[in-house]
């Protein structure tokens, strides 16, 4: 079972992916809106991976969220957006993502690179 930190400032969008989560067997330790509560949750509850849409509230940035997560306590993240197109190569390659998932989702497709998530932060044998 893997933690998630949903970081999307839709309710309906961010509810249905937690729903997906739970479903799926996973948990959910918070939902957060912008960059900087994504950051203050992620640095409080420690997630193993975080789902990031790119357009946050008050005008805050996915990307910054993503990168912060990465750099500063080694959370992976999974993009979800219908903005990948603003993603700057230089962000992708800080951010690192285990994916990049355009909106809507199709069925399975989270799943799937859940699946894939799980063993990578799985840890290692010996």
């Amino acid at each position: 079972m893997l933690k998630f930190l949903i970081v999307e400032d839709n309710f309906l969008i961010a509810i249905d992916l937690e729903a997906q989560l739970l479903e799926m067997g996973h948990g959910v330790i918070g939902i957060a809106t912008t960059a900087p509560a994504a950051i203050a949750m992620a640095g409080g509850a420690k997630p193993d991976v975080a789902i990031i849409d790119l357009q946050l509230a008050e005008g805050t940035r996915g990307q910054d969220a993503a990168i912060a997560l990465w750099q500063d306590f080694g959370i992976p993240s999974i993009i979800v957006s219908g903005s990948l197109h603003q993603i700057s190569d230089a962000e992708e390659t800080a951010i690192h993502p285990l994916a990049m998932l355009s909106k809507p989702l199709m069925p399975d497709e989270l799943r799937r690179v859940i699946d894939i998530a799980d063993l990578a932060t799985s840890p290692k044998p010996g």
